[in-house]
């Protein structure tokens, strides 16, 4: 099972979101073993990366329903992990 730092940072490293452009993984109470622990957001970004995002969000879904949220501090209620590329 992936960590969730591991998970946000093979997608961040994917899609390759513009500077500042943060993406988020959130926990998730899942109803099954097959089905997420987690939902994702992310903020704008051009059309070719939302679509690599997207593409890469459906198969993550597939491959990692279930994520390691053990080394993630609680967060406002729930486990959260925010990456961008940095600004500077």
């Amino acid at each position: 099972m992936k960590s969730a730092e591991a998970m946000l940072e093979e997608l961040v490293s994917h899609v390759r979101p513009p500077r500042g452009c943060a993406i988020v993984l959130t926990e998730w109470k899942s109803s099954g073993p097959t089905e997420p622990n987690w939902v994702d957001s992310t903020g704008n970004m051009e059309a070719q990366k939302l679509a690599r995002y997207n593409e890469k969000i459906a198969e993550l879904r597939k491959t990692d329903p279930q994520i390691d949220w053990s080394d993630v501090k609680i967060h406002r209620g729930s486990h959260r992990v925010v990456l961008w590329l940095s600004t500077d």
